[in-house]
């Protein structure tokens, strides 16, 4: 898991370089979904950010500290985007 798509997508390109596939030997997840997650090779896997709700509430608490208003937590929800450079873990048999 990476902080950022662009970290992820170094990450990506190293592992081919050293040899691995992914996602079948490693798994690859970026953060932030930008428009070269979409077309990366194989495409990243992902987590989005609303922007825009970043954006809102980014200005609502500003707004409220200029005028000495309280404010109280803001929750968002990030949502996964799942595309090709992750891949299920695979059950070991029981001996």
């Amino acid at each position: 898991i990476c902080g950022n798509d662009l970290i992820a997508k170094g990450v990506i390109e190293e592992c081919k370089e050293r040899g691995f596939r992914i996602p079948e030997d490693i798994s690859v997840v970026g953060f932030d979904d930008i428009p070269i997650a979409a077309t990366c090779d194989p495409p990243l896997t992902t987590i989005r950010q609303d922007r825009n709700e970043i954006g809102r509430c980014a200005y609502v608490i500003l707004n409220s500290l200029i005028h000495h208003i309280s404010i109280s937590k803001t929750l968002l929800r990030p949502q996964l985007i799942d595309r090709e450079s992750t891949a299920y873990v695979k059950q070991q048999p029981n001996n």
